[in-house]
Protein backbone atom coordinates (compact mmCIF):
# COMPACT_ATOMS: atom_id res chain seq x y z
CA UNK A 1 0.00 0.00 0.00
CA UNK A 2 1.40 3.43 -0.83
CA UNK A 3 1.41 6.34 1.59
CA UNK A 4 -1.49 8.35 0.49
CA UNK A 5 -3.33 5.08 -0.45
CA UNK A 6 -2.60 4.44 3.40
CA UNK A 7 -3.65 8.30 4.04
CA UNK A 8 -6.68 8.46 2.31
CA UNK A 9 -7.92 4.71 3.38
CA UNK A 10 -7.30 5.42 7.00
CA UNK A 11 -7.57 9.53 7.79
CA UNK A 12 -11.46 9.58 8.48
CA UNK A 13 -11.95 6.15 10.19
CA UNK A 14 -8.43 7.11 12.62
CA UNK A 15 -10.40 10.61 13.49
CA UNK A 16 -12.88 8.74 14.63
CA UNK A 17 -10.83 5.92 16.72
CA UNK A 18 -9.16 8.74 18.33
CA UNK A 19 -12.06 10.77 19.39
CA UNK A 20 -14.66 8.41 20.18
CA UNK A 21 -13.70 8.78 24.38
CA UNK A 22 -14.10 12.84 24.17
CA UNK A 23 -17.76 12.29 25.50
CA UNK A 24 -18.35 8.90 26.09
CA UNK A 25 -19.62 7.92 29.42
CA UNK A 26 -16.55 6.81 30.42
CA UNK A 27 -15.33 10.14 29.78
CA UNK A 28 -17.78 11.58 32.40
CA UNK A 29 -16.97 8.99 34.54
CA UNK A 30 -13.49 9.73 34.71
CA UNK A 31 -14.16 13.87 34.39
CA UNK A 32 -16.26 13.11 37.70
CA UNK A 33 -13.68 11.70 39.43
CA UNK A 34 -12.04 14.67 39.02
CA UNK A 35 -14.23 17.19 39.67
CA UNK A 36 -14.75 18.66 36.70
CA UNK A 37 -18.17 18.57 33.80
CA UNK A 38 -17.45 16.76 30.38
CA UNK A 39 -16.78 19.96 28.60
CA UNK A 40 -14.04 20.91 30.57
CA UNK A 41 -12.54 17.34 30.48
CA UNK A 42 -12.17 17.42 26.66
CA UNK A 43 -10.13 20.30 26.74
CA UNK A 44 -8.01 19.53 29.84
CA UNK A 45 -8.07 16.15 28.89
CA UNK A 46 -6.83 17.00 25.44
CA UNK A 47 -4.51 19.68 26.47
CA UNK A 48 -3.50 17.86 29.36
CA UNK A 49 -0.64 16.42 27.62
CA UNK A 50 0.99 19.97 27.61
CA UNK A 51 1.69 20.41 31.23
CA UNK A 52 0.07 23.68 33.21
CA UNK A 53 1.03 25.94 30.00
CA UNK A 54 -1.06 29.56 29.67
CA UNK A 55 -3.93 29.71 27.67
CA UNK A 56 -2.06 31.10 24.49
CA UNK A 57 -0.32 28.09 24.10
CA UNK A 58 -2.50 26.13 25.06
CA UNK A 59 -4.86 27.89 21.81
CA UNK A 60 -1.82 27.56 19.85
CA UNK A 61 -1.97 23.66 20.07
CA UNK A 62 -5.91 23.21 19.64
CA UNK A 63 -6.62 26.00 16.85
CA UNK A 64 -10.25 27.05 15.75
CA UNK A 65 -11.77 27.53 19.07
CA UNK A 66 -12.61 30.89 20.06
CA UNK A 67 -9.99 32.27 22.36
CA UNK A 68 -12.45 33.09 24.97
CA UNK A 69 -14.00 29.91 25.45
CA UNK A 70 -10.83 28.50 25.69
CA UNK A 71 -9.03 30.55 28.33
CA UNK A 72 -12.64 29.89 30.12
CA UNK A 73 -12.02 25.91 29.99
CA UNK A 74 -8.45 25.85 30.13
CA UNK A 75 -8.30 28.26 33.63
CA UNK A 76 -11.24 26.93 35.24
CA UNK A 77 -10.01 23.40 34.78
CA UNK A 78 -6.46 24.29 35.78
CA UNK A 79 -8.35 25.75 38.84
CA UNK A 80 -10.37 22.63 39.61
CA UNK A 81 -8.40 19.33 39.15
CA UNK A 82 -4.37 18.34 38.11
CA UNK A 83 -4.91 19.02 34.11
CA UNK A 84 -1.72 16.47 33.52
CA UNK A 85 -3.94 13.60 35.69
CA UNK A 86 -6.55 14.39 33.35
CA UNK A 87 -4.83 13.99 30.12
CA UNK A 88 -4.15 10.50 31.65
CA UNK A 89 -7.85 9.66 32.36
CA UNK A 90 -8.80 10.82 29.54
CA UNK A 91 -6.45 8.26 27.93
CA UNK A 92 -7.95 5.44 30.08
CA UNK A 93 -11.36 6.58 28.93
CA UNK A 94 -10.62 5.34 25.23
CA UNK A 95 -8.46 2.48 26.43
CA UNK A 96 -11.44 1.14 28.12
CA UNK A 97 -13.90 1.57 25.00
CA UNK A 98 -10.80 -0.38 23.03
CA UNK A 99 -11.07 -3.20 25.71
CA UNK A 100 -14.83 -3.38 25.66
CA UNK A 101 -15.04 -3.30 21.64
CA UNK A 102 -12.13 -6.04 20.77
CA UNK A 103 -12.56 -8.71 23.76
CA UNK A 104 -14.55 -11.44 21.66
CA UNK A 105 -14.51 -9.98 18.44
CA UNK A 106 -12.60 -10.46 15.17
CA UNK A 107 -10.04 -8.28 15.45
CA UNK A 108 -7.23 -10.66 16.79
CA UNK A 109 -4.80 -9.33 19.73
CA UNK A 110 -2.17 -10.20 17.34
CA UNK A 111 -3.31 -7.87 14.63
CA UNK A 112 -3.95 -5.19 17.19
CA UNK A 113 -0.46 -5.26 18.59
CA UNK A 114 1.21 -5.17 15.08
CA UNK A 115 -1.03 -2.36 13.84
CA UNK A 116 0.08 -0.47 17.58
CA UNK A 117 3.95 -1.14 16.80
CA UNK A 118 4.18 -0.31 13.32
CA UNK A 119 2.28 3.00 14.18
CA UNK A 120 4.41 3.59 17.16
CA UNK A 121 7.44 3.19 14.46
CA UNK A 122 5.86 5.28 12.30
CA UNK A 123 5.13 8.02 15.10
CA UNK A 124 8.24 7.79 16.46
CA UNK A 125 10.07 8.87 13.54
CA UNK A 126 8.07 12.15 12.81
CA UNK A 127 10.12 15.74 13.74
CA UNK A 128 8.50 16.99 16.56
CA UNK A 129 8.90 20.90 15.27
CA UNK A 130 5.61 22.55 15.05
CA UNK A 131 3.40 20.01 16.40
CA UNK A 132 3.29 20.42 20.22
CA UNK A 133 0.40 18.09 20.62
CA UNK A 134 1.00 15.80 19.10
CA UNK A 135 4.39 15.71 20.74
CA UNK A 136 3.07 15.89 23.97
CA UNK A 137 0.87 12.55 23.11
CA UNK A 138 3.83 11.03 21.65
CA UNK A 139 5.73 11.31 25.13
CA UNK A 140 3.22 9.14 27.01
CA UNK A 141 3.58 5.68 27.90
CA UNK A 142 2.15 3.11 25.22
CA UNK A 143 -0.08 0.23 27.44
CA UNK A 144 1.30 -3.47 27.17
CA UNK A 145 -2.60 -4.62 26.38
CA UNK A 146 -2.97 -4.98 22.43
CA UNK A 147 -6.04 -3.13 22.85
CA UNK A 148 -5.09 -0.43 24.95
CA UNK A 149 -2.02 -0.42 22.98
CA UNK A 150 -4.17 0.08 20.02
CA UNK A 151 -6.35 2.92 20.89
CA UNK A 152 -3.31 4.27 22.52
CA UNK A 153 -1.99 4.93 18.91
CA UNK A 154 -4.96 5.69 17.01
CA UNK A 155 -5.06 8.56 19.66
CA UNK A 156 -1.63 9.58 18.53
CA UNK A 157 -2.03 9.21 15.10
CA UNK A 158 -5.11 11.59 15.04
CA UNK A 159 -3.15 14.05 16.71
CA UNK A 160 -0.24 13.76 14.55
CA UNK A 161 -3.04 14.80 11.34
CA UNK A 162 -4.41 17.51 13.57
CA UNK A 163 -1.03 19.05 14.63
CA UNK A 164 -0.07 18.61 10.95
CA UNK A 165 -2.95 20.50 9.87
CA UNK A 166 -2.88 23.12 12.02
CA UNK A 167 0.91 23.56 10.90
CA UNK A 168 -0.14 23.75 7.13
CA UNK A 169 -2.77 26.22 8.13
CA UNK A 170 -0.77 28.54 9.61
CA UNK A 171 1.65 28.23 6.55
CA UNK A 172 -1.06 29.34 4.36
CA UNK A 173 -1.44 32.89 6.50
CA UNK A 174 -5.39 32.47 7.07
CA UNK A 175 -6.00 31.93 10.75
CA UNK A 176 -8.37 29.65 12.88
CA UNK A 177 -11.40 31.45 12.43
CA UNK A 178 -11.91 32.29 9.13
CA UNK A 179 -10.29 28.40 8.37
CA UNK A 180 -13.51 26.92 11.02
CA UNK A 181 -16.00 29.20 9.30
CA UNK A 182 -15.17 27.71 5.91
CA UNK A 183 -15.23 24.54 7.19
CA UNK A 184 -17.79 24.11 9.58
CA UNK A 185 -20.08 26.95 8.95
CA UNK A 186 -23.33 25.48 11.30
CA UNK A 187 -20.79 24.84 14.23
CA UNK A 188 -19.50 28.42 14.88
CA UNK A 189 -21.58 28.31 18.39
CA UNK A 190 -20.37 25.25 19.85
CA UNK A 191 -16.69 26.79 19.25
CA UNK A 192 -17.40 29.74 20.67
CA UNK A 193 -17.82 32.30 18.12
CA UNK A 194 -21.10 34.58 18.53
CA UNK A 195 -21.40 35.91 14.83
CA UNK A 196 -19.46 35.34 11.75
CA UNK A 197 -16.77 37.10 9.70
CA UNK A 198 -16.46 37.68 5.77
CA UNK A 199 -14.87 35.80 3.94
CA UNK A 200 -13.19 36.96 0.40
CA UNK A 201 -11.86 34.68 -2.65
CA UNK A 202 -8.86 34.49 -1.13
CA UNK A 203 -9.53 33.21 1.81
CA UNK A 204 -11.29 30.22 0.28
CA UNK A 205 -8.69 30.15 -1.88
CA UNK A 206 -6.06 29.82 0.99
CA UNK A 207 -8.13 27.29 2.58
CA UNK A 208 -8.29 25.07 -0.58
CA UNK A 209 -4.39 24.49 0.31
CA UNK A 210 -4.31 22.87 3.60
CA UNK A 211 -5.72 19.53 3.04
CA UNK A 212 -3.66 18.84 0.28
CA UNK A 213 -0.74 20.01 2.22
CA UNK A 214 -1.45 18.17 5.28
CA UNK A 215 -1.85 14.51 3.18
CA UNK A 216 1.63 15.60 1.42
CA UNK A 217 3.14 15.86 5.03
CA UNK A 218 1.37 12.56 6.07
CA UNK A 219 2.91 10.49 2.98
CA UNK A 220 5.97 11.14 3.92
CA UNK A 221 5.76 10.96 7.75
CA UNK A 222 4.05 7.36 5.92
CA UNK A 223 7.19 6.35 4.40
CA UNK A 224 8.77 5.74 7.70
CA UNK A 225 7.34 2.04 7.59
CA UNK A 226 7.01 -0.51 4.97
CA UNK A 227 3.87 -0.59 2.43
CA UNK A 228 3.53 -4.36 4.60
CA UNK A 229 3.03 -2.55 7.18
CA UNK A 230 0.55 0.11 6.43
CA UNK A 231 -1.63 -2.66 4.99
CA UNK A 232 -1.29 -4.66 7.93
CA UNK A 233 -2.34 -1.11 9.63
CA UNK A 234 -4.96 -0.25 7.25
CA UNK A 235 -7.07 -3.75 7.63
CA UNK A 236 -6.73 -3.78 11.60
CA UNK A 237 -7.86 -0.11 11.42
CA UNK A 238 -10.76 -1.25 8.69
CA UNK A 239 -11.66 -4.12 11.23
CA UNK A 240 -11.05 -2.34 14.59
CA UNK A 241 -13.54 0.56 12.96
CA UNK A 242 -16.42 -2.01 12.44
CA UNK A 243 -15.96 -3.83 16.12
CA UNK A 244 -15.85 -0.06 17.87
CA UNK A 245 -19.54 0.30 15.59
CA UNK A 246 -17.79 3.39 13.76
Amino acid sequence: MTPDDFNSTTSDQLQKIGAIHYFHPYAKEEAEALGIDGFRFYFCGRAGVLGEVSTEVMLSAFGYFEPGLVDKMWTSSKERCDVVEAGRAQMRASYRLGVDAFTDSDVSPDALTEAASSMGELVAAVDRSALPLFAGFVALDVPEDPAEAFMHQAVVMRELRGSVHLAALAATGLGSRAAHQIKRPNDQEMFGYKDTIEISDADRAAYELIEPMTQSAMNLHAEAISAEQRTQIAETVAAATAALGL
